[in-house]
């Protein structure tokens, strides 16, 4: 795909800006359900009465962990990686000014 910039993606460093910081708000939210996961973790969460039915649910708990772990780790990824690529368009950006500069 060819932008007005050459080859590549014609993106607006704002934009990039924006979607990372809904990609953070999003991690905060995984990271919260990842906390309340691992709070119900205990068998006596449930209470005495509860153990037998904290058994049955383990398994399921479990595999769900895992899942909130793996959301949580690629939404910190992403997140990185649009820093990154902010960071590299601010700078092909600072580079293309000095480039054309005129001085007085």
């Amino acid at each position: 795909m060819a932008g007005p910039g050459g080859p590549g993606f014609a993106v607006d460093t704002h934009e990039l800006q924006t979607h990372r910081e809904h990609i953070e708000a999003l991690t905060d939210r995984i990271d919260r359900c990842k906390e309340a996961a691992q709070a119900t973790e205990h068998p006596e969460a449930f209470g005495l009465l509860g153990i037998p039915l904290a058994a049955i649910c383990a398994v399921a708990q479990q595999v769900a962990e895992i899942a909130i772990e793996s959301a949580s780790t690629a939404s910190y990824d992403h997140s990185a990686r649009i820093q990154l690529w902010q960071q590299m368009k601010n700078a092909d950006e600072a580079e293309f000014e000095d480039l054309f500069k005129v001085e007085d």
